[in-house]
């Protein structure tokens, strides 16, 4: 009987292949983008939970309050990691972690330098494998105990020695000076991970050369964000007992210290890789809104496919009407009709399924574009495999059964006239209905496509208070003091062609940099209550940067710090409004010098448009001046940056030469956004799509229902014009009603994502009445035509038709 069923089945889509191909591309469309979908949110889920601890591990998180709010900071002081190790009542395993970023490995041999870069290092402890997983192809974990030893993974050892065997005993040298033996080879960690490192260094080794590494381990009011500590708490303790312990070291160690109050908490492992408020060791971040987001349009498209299907089955169920009529006179049961028209579904679900499987394998590699699945990755997970049978199952049933309902309950007598009704919802058409929430669904995308471009738009053309076009950074080596040479370098810079000017800083304006520290105003005793985030650069650096003054004016050159800068948000907050009387004014960093206020710049963006600006001084110290800011002329050629390049190697032969330009950095501040509303584009183009072909669905299946009505009202003397304007306005109708319920659900789900930025567009009723206009125009295109079509058939054989 089952064979009955499917040679039935493929004659039916055989015969009407039209139809057919229509039903095919709509469910290749919604289930390809569901499983890339899937992809995507699989991957972002799976983010360590491979870890054998991953459910037991937490990371120390710093709090400090001032009278403003509160700040959060992922790493913890130096000394407060020791302390930690020594407390096994609150904790079974306590792990530092300190990582640092593209540093460069130097190997010599037989007389020369080769120069390698490792995207992230992390020293640790031998507990790290505790914790986290780490499978070692050769060497002894328990050498993380000892000082000067490395671990190299098993793609950095082939690049630098060759193949793992080979790195074995070998050295390599960081460029600031301290020199490691390599202890061991361990395999290249999965993609999935925030704690993907090149090369793990002994903690030991970090305690034995502090002052080479910038540590000092009985400093307790320094802290770093890349300094963090991972635990696994007490498992005989409640994690409400161990944070009381957790608070009562915060309060012994850090109360009275600093212009805050300093507490330290639990943030659990697997919160991780989701809270971009706290950034962890490497890897990216992804928020979990936008997860919600992505299934959210995966489930809108799938829906979309499966109501396409339902109203481009029911409008054929018309045509094949006389034949359902002759399955019931030859006694074939419902039942067997509803198998029959499930089974069609089936075949149809399922040939739509190869094809995606074969699209999806295609559109991978393509993904990085779109999220943060690396280029690299090109497989599909085993989990979206068993997602494709679900989804088969559940488009059938979902799609196959209405469609199956109506066709079994056709009378036989009706179905072999073509005089058949097909079931009401209400007072309203179960077709119509569907495509309502169909036009919802692309409207509510539609509308957060708009959003999202302009919020770009926004960031894009925002005043960040400096100018990044035409900027150039060179990353420099850190100073030595025997042998100076920044100052020379910006000087032979100057002679360059197509170089306008140079400034030497610890950053350009806007960055990832957060230092922050206490300071004193106006040379009182005691330390305003919050802190000050610092930025330090020569005297060239307002101007470089096209910076506004509010008042005053920049400071001299000097090599230390005399003078200061401050913005006009922290002027503001020292003067009760009046910036301008900042000037003149005396501030000093923790309880060093005093320095005299020059000017006060005019607020500008120091990170990214999603925070607040935050209080800001300037001033001078050459011995963290980090990078060369080279503004140019406008239509500089490649000459210019390959002098640039060779001036560079020319003074730091030893360190691989890194420049980029400043506008590319200032991008990769927003590129999880832009990569957001690419998606946002794609799908809201692909739901288009799928909306116009179940519209089509639509408007075939209600022409058909009214052929003699068309017909007679011809006959009477209707014109094309009218007839069209008749059947489509039905439409235009329904297209203001989904405008209506998509506009909450739109609002909502934007007015979210917008929460994430400081600075962010109005959600204005001009974006939702463009969108409202599109949609009427789009529909009136699709319906139109068919509605034309019918108009200008021959009324005699319309009205002939039933």
């Amino acid at each position: 009987m089952l064979k009955n069923y499917f040679k039935i089945a493929f004659r039916n889509l055989k015969k009407s292949i039209s139809n057919t191909f229509i039903n095919l591309f709509g469910l290749v469309l919604g289930i390809s983008a569901a499983m890339l979908l899937a992809t995507v949110i699989y991957f972002e889920w799976s983010y360590d939970r491979f870890q054998p601890a991953y459910e037991s591990t937490y990371r120390i998180k710093t709090q400090d309050e001032y009278t403003d709010g509160l700040e959060f900071t992922p790493g913890i002081p130096a000394p407060f990691s020791l302390e930690l190790m020594t407390h096994s009542e609150l904790f079974d395993k306590v792990v530092p972690i300190v990582g640092d970023w593209e540093v460069q490995l130097t190997v010599e041999r037989d007389g020369d330098s080769d120069k390698y870069l490792s995207d992230h290092i992390f020293f640790t402890t031998p507990d790290y494998l505790d914790l986290f997983s780490l499978e070692f192809i050769s060497g002894n974990p328990s050498d993380l105990e000892k000082p000067d030893q490395a671990f190299l993974s098993e793609k950095m050892a082939e690049t630098i020695f060759g193949s793992s065997q080979a790195a074995l005993g070998e050295t390599f040298q960081l460029l600031n000076g301290v020199e490691l033996s390599i202890a061991g080879v361990y395999k290249d960690q999965p993609m999935n991970t925030n704690f993907g490192t090149d090369v793990f260094i002994s903690f030991e080794s970090l305690i034995s050369h502090q002052e080479e590494f910038g540590y000092n381990f009985e400093e307790w009011g320094s802290t770093s964000s890349n300094f963090q500590v991972y635990v696994s708490p007490n498992q005989d303790m409640s994690l409400a007992q161990v944070e009381e312990g957790l608070l009562a070291l915060s309060k012994k160690h850090f109360e009275g210290r600093g212009n805050s109050i300093r507490t330290h908490h639990l943030q659990a492992l697997s919160d991780l890789h989701y809270n971009a408020d706290l950034e962890p060791l490497s890897g990216p971040v992804a928020r979990r809104a936008t997860i919600k987001t992505l299934m959210l349009i995966g489930i809108f498209i799938l829906i979309m496919a499966s109501i396409n299907y339902i109203n481009l089955t029911t409008s054929r169920a018309i045509g094949k009407s006389r034949e359902i009529g002759i399955h019931k006179v030859m006694g074939s049961s419902r039942s067997q009709l509803i198998k029959l028209s499930l089974t069609e579904t089936f075949i149809l679900v399922s040939s739509a399924a190869i094809i995606s499987l074969a699209v999806v394998h295609f559109a991978i590699p393509f993904l990085s574009k779109v999220s943060n699945i690396p280029e690299e990755f090109n497989e599909i997970p085993g989990v979206v495999y068993g997602l494709l049978a679900v989804l088969v199952i559940t488009v059938t049933v979902l799609s196959g059964m209405y469609p199956a309902l109506v066709v079994s309950r056709f009378e036989p007598i009706r179905a072999l006239k073509c005089k058949v009704q097909t079931a009401q919802l209400g007072n309203v058409s179960l077709r119509r209905a569907l495509m309502l929430v169909q036009f919802a669904i692309a409207q509510v995308l539609m509308i957060a496509t708009l959003v999202a471009i302009q919020q770009m738009n926004l960031i894009q053309n925002a005043d960040l208070g400096f100018t990044k076009d035409e900027v150039y950074l060179v990353e420099l080596e850190s100073e030595n003091p025997e042998n100076p040479r920044n100052k020379s370098f910006k000087q032979e810079l100057m002679r360059i062609s197509g170089v306008k000017s140079v400034s030497l800083a610890s950053d350009p304006p806007g960055s990832g940099n957060n230092s922050a520290t206490n300071f004193s105003y106006d040379n009182s005793s005691e330390d305003v209550p919050y802190p000050v985030f610092l930025k330090l650069a020569d005297h060239d650096y307002f101007e470089n940067f096209d910076m506004n003054f509010l008042a005053g004016g920049g400071y001299a050159e000097s090599d230390t710090a005399r003078k200061a800068v401050i913005n006009e948000t922290l002027a503001r907050d020292l003067t009760q409004g009046n910036p301008e009387d900042a000037v003149g004014k005396t501030i000093r960093m923790g309880r060093s010098d005093w320095l005299e206020i020059t000017g006060v710049l005019k607020d500008f963006t120091p990170n990214s448009l999603r925070e607040e600006v935050k209080p800001m001084m300037i001033t001078t110290w050459k011995d963290r001046y980090y990078y060369a800011t080279i503004k140019l002329e406008k239509g500089t050629t490649g000459a210019t940056l390959a002098q640039i390049e060779d001036l560079y190697n020319n003074f730091y032969p030893t360190k691989i030469y890194s420049g980029r330009f400043y506008d590319e950095m200032i991008g990769e501040f927003y590129e999880s956004e832009e990569k957001l509303a690419a998606v946002f584009k794609i799908f809201a183009g692909i739901s288009l799509i799928v909306a116009g072909l179940g519209l089509y669905g639509l408007v075939s299946f209600l022409v058909s229902q009214r052929v003699k009505e068309i017909g007679i009202r011809k006959t009477l003397g209707a014109s094309v014009s009218e007839l069209t304007l008749m059947i489509s306005k039905e439409f235009v109708v329904m297209v203001a009603i989904s405008f209506l319920i998509s506009i909450p659900i739109a609002y909502y789900m934007m007015q979210s994502w917008l929460e994430t930025f400081a600075y962010k567009i109005p959600i204005s009723i001009g974006l939702f009445l463009l969108v409202l206009i599109i949609s009427v125009i789009l529909t009136s295109l699709t319906v139109g035509s068919k509605a034309v079509q019918a108009a200008l058939a021959n009324p005699v054989k319309s009205i002939k038709s039933e």
